[in-house]
C-alpha cells in the first residue's frame, strides 16, 4: 500500500484519539461503570490517566509516522503499543456504554456503531506488523466490516427514532433556518414558532427511517464479495462526514471533539475509495 494512504490512515487515528482525549473532560463510560464499586476519586484519576496516555499515544503515532517504524524493531514495538491503546479505548468505551445502560436498545448498538473507530487503529497496527501483500486484503475487509458495523448500528438507531438523532436534525435545521422559538418576541410569534418546531420534529422523525434504509442498503453493497463499488464508498464517506459534523451544527462549535472522535465514520470509507482508485491506477499503468 502506498505510504500516502498509510499516512492518511495514521492522521485519521490521531484526530480520532485527540477527540477521545478531549471527551474525557466529562466522565467516561468506564468512569460511570466503575464509579459505584471503586469510589469517585479513583475513577476520576483513572480518566485523567487515560487522557494523558491518549495524548501521549496520539503524539507518538504522529511522530512515528515520520520516523518510519518499520525500519526499527524498537520503533515498531512503540508504534504497536500506542496503536494497541488507541484500539482498546474505543472498543472498551463502546462496551462500557452498553453495560452501564442495560435494557437501552440505543446503547446496545454501540459495540457495532463504534466499530470503525477501533477497526481503524487495528488496521494500521496490522499493516505495520505484517506488511506482506497478502495481508492487505484482510485489512481491507476489516475496514469494510468496521464501516458496515457503524452504519448498521446508526441505521438501527435511526430506525428506532433515537431522540438524540432527532435533535441533531432539528438543531441543524435551526442553525440554517433560524430557531423560531428563540426569535419569538410575542405570544403570537411563540404560537407560530411552536407550530414550526413541531413541523421540524415531524420532518426529522419522518426522515430517520429513510436514512436507516439507506444505511442498510449501503452496507449490503459495501459487503458484496468480489466487488469494490467506489461510488458506494465515496457516498458513505460523504454521509459519514455529514453526520459527524452535525454534532457541531446542532450543538455548537464547542462540540468539535464529537466530530473529531467520529472522523473515521467518513474517513475510513474515503480511505477505501482512495485505496480502490490506487488499485485501478496500478492496473492501468
Amino acid at each position: 500500500m502506498q505510504q500516502k494512504l498509510i499516512w492518511f490512515l495514521r492522521i485519521l487515528i490521531v484526530i480520532q484519539s485527540l477527540g477521545y482525549a478531549a471527551k474525557l473532560a466529562a466522565p467516561s463510560a468506564l468512569n460511570s461503570y466503575l464509579l459505584g464499586s471503586m469510589g469517585g476519586k479513583l475513577v476520576y484519576d483513572l480518566d485523567y490517566t487515560i487522557w494523558f496516555f491518549l495524548l501521549l499515544a496520539s503524539g507518538a503515532v504522529l511522530v512515528l509516522g515520520f520516523l518510519r517504524p518499520e525500519t526499527s524493531s524498537v520503533l515498531r514495538k512503540v508504534d504497536f503499543a500506542c496503536l494497541g491503546l488507541l484500539t482498546l479505548w474505543p472498543f472498551f468505551t463502546a462496551i462500557f456504554s452498553w453495560l452501564i445502560n442495560p435494557g437501552n436498545p440505543f446503547h446496545a448498538t454501540d459495540p457495532a456503531g463504534h466499530a470503525v473507530r477501533y477497526a481503524a487503529p487495528l488496521a494500521l497496527l496490522l499493516l505495520t506488523a505484517f506488511p506482506e501483500k497478502g495481508n492487505l486484503r484482510r485489512v481491507e475487509w476489516l475496514l469494510r466490516w468496521g464501516v458496515a458495523g457503524t452504519f448498521v448500528g446508526h441505521g438501527l438507531c435511526a430506525l428506532w427514532l433515537k431522540p438524540s438523532f432527532v435533535d441533531l436534525i432539528i438543531g441543524t435545521m435551526n442553525l440554517f433556518l433560524g430557531d423560531p422559538v428563540f426569535t419569538a418576541v410575542s405570544f403570537q410569534d411563540l404560537e407560530e414558532a411552536l407550530t414550526i418546531a413541531a413541523s421540524r420534529q415531524a420532518i426529522a422523525e419522518s426522515a430517520l427511517p429513510i436514512i436507516a434504509i439507506q444505511d442498510f442498503i449501503l452496507v449490503a453493497l459495501l459487503l458484496l464479495p468480489g466487488k469494490r463499488i467506489k461510488t458506494i464508498a465515496l457516498w458513505m464517506a460523504v454521509w459519514g462526514f455529514v453526520t459527524a459534523t452535525s454534532r457541531m451544527t446542532a450543538y455548537g462549535w464547542e462540540h468539535w471533539h464529537d466530530l473529531a472522535l467520529r472522523i473515521c465514520n467518513g474517513g475510513i470509507p474515503l480511505f477505501l475509495w482512495f485505496h480502490w482508485n490506487s488499485m485501478e491506477s496500478k492496473k492501468i499503468s
